[in-house]
């Protein structure tokens, strides 16, 4: 699926003329999956939009473990906050699969904002949103367990994308991401990980079968991802 500027929440509140002058600004590139669109302390020299495909941004500590902060789809945006501070990007972006992404030199976008206050608020409003994220992110890894993030990963695949129906009616829900790449999204290791999608089959309320997972009991999941012990 490859979306336009104006679908991407960044841009969604903008006139039409608005967007016209965003676009003559912009560089379209193609990229293959597993190329690097920037690491971690480059400086923040870009702003970039998904339209098509998959973007990993991640942190590596220096004992080289990584820690994932998001995932970009198609109608996000990355690399706000350095890029506006003037900084270096706080980590590395990756694309997950290939796809299309629009950049935007600093230069060009700071001026084009200072003349269009609409411009502007979205910025300030997507920033929000990113610091929402991280704040749930940061939280999630300080105060919550594995099972709790997986059983509240399940929840959030269910509401974010078009679920089946089972034989017997449960929800059915497939995971995007290898179990290895899924195991750093919710800071966690693939042998713990294994362990709490094992706990969660044992106990009938999920059932795993490779990326296809049936939701047996839903209030449980919900139980358990609200912090209620397994």
């Amino acid at each position: 699926m490859k979306i336009e500027l104006s679908d991407s929440v960044l841009f969604s509140g903008l006139n039409p003329e608005e967007l016209d002058l965003i676009e003559q600004i912009g560089h379209n590139q193609s990229c293959d999956k597993n190329q690097y669109l920037f690491f971690q302390d480059d400086p923040a020299e870009r702003l970039y939009v998904v339209q098509s495909g998959r973007v990993r941004i991640f942190k590596t500590s220096p004992e080289g473990k990584e820690q994932v902060l998001m995932m970009a789809e198609p109608g996000d945006s990355f690399g706000e906050a350095a890029f506006f501070s003037g900084g270096n990007y706080p980590a590395a972006a990756m694309m997950e699969e290939e796809g299309e992404l629009i950049s935007f030199s600093r230069v060009q976008f700071v001026s084009l904002m200072q003349d269009h206050s609409s411009l502007a608020m979205n910025m300030i409003a997507r920033l929000s949103m990113l610091l929402h994220h991280l704040t749930r992110v940061i939280q999630g890894l300080s105060l919550e367990d594995v099972n709790t993030r997986l059983a509240g990963y399940i929840l959030g695949m269910v509401e974010s994308q078009p679920t089946s129906t089972g034989d017997s009616g449960e929800k059915m829900v497939v995971l995007a991401e290898k179990k290895m790449l899924l195991a750093s999204i919710l800071g966690t290791i693939p042998e713990t990980l294994s362990r709490s999608f094992a706990r969660l089959s044992k106990q009938g309320i999920i059932a795993v079968k490779g990326q296809e997972i049936r939701i047996l009991n839903l209030h449980k999941l919900i139980d358990i991802s609200s912090g209620e012990k397994s």
